[in-house]
């Protein structure tokens, strides 16, 4: 998925791009942690603090994406996947016993 914004965190004299919005940001724009994933906003439940900048990118990506009608879908599984027993050869037991079989 791609990312539209980064929050910034600050971890002591350091500024760098954390891994998603604290739940205190998104409650300071009135947004639950499930809506803002369905926006395609990075969540970061662990992160307790809050920032202002974090907070006003926030609420400009939530006026952009009014405008636009931004929504993000899930992802569709592309492949079923493989239910029951595995077939001969998928697994090494298996694909010993397609050897010896072939063998004889």
């Amino acid at each position: 998925m791609v990312r539209f914004i980064t929050p910034i965190v600050e971890s002591g004299d350091r500024v760098r791009e954390g891994k998603g919005f604290s739940l205190a940001e998104l409650n300071e724009v009135e947004l639950s942690a499930v809506k803002a994933q369905s926006l395609g906003i990075p969540v970061d439940t662990r992160r307790g603090t809050s920032h202002e900048e974090n907070v006003e990118t926030l609420k400009e990506f939530l006026k952009d994406a009014k405008n636009l009608d931004i929504k993000v879908e899930k992802p569709k599984m592309v492949d079923k996947p493989i239910r029951g027993r595995a077939f001969r050869g998928k697994t090494s037991a298996g694909q010993r016993m397609r050897y010896l079989s072939r063998k004889k």
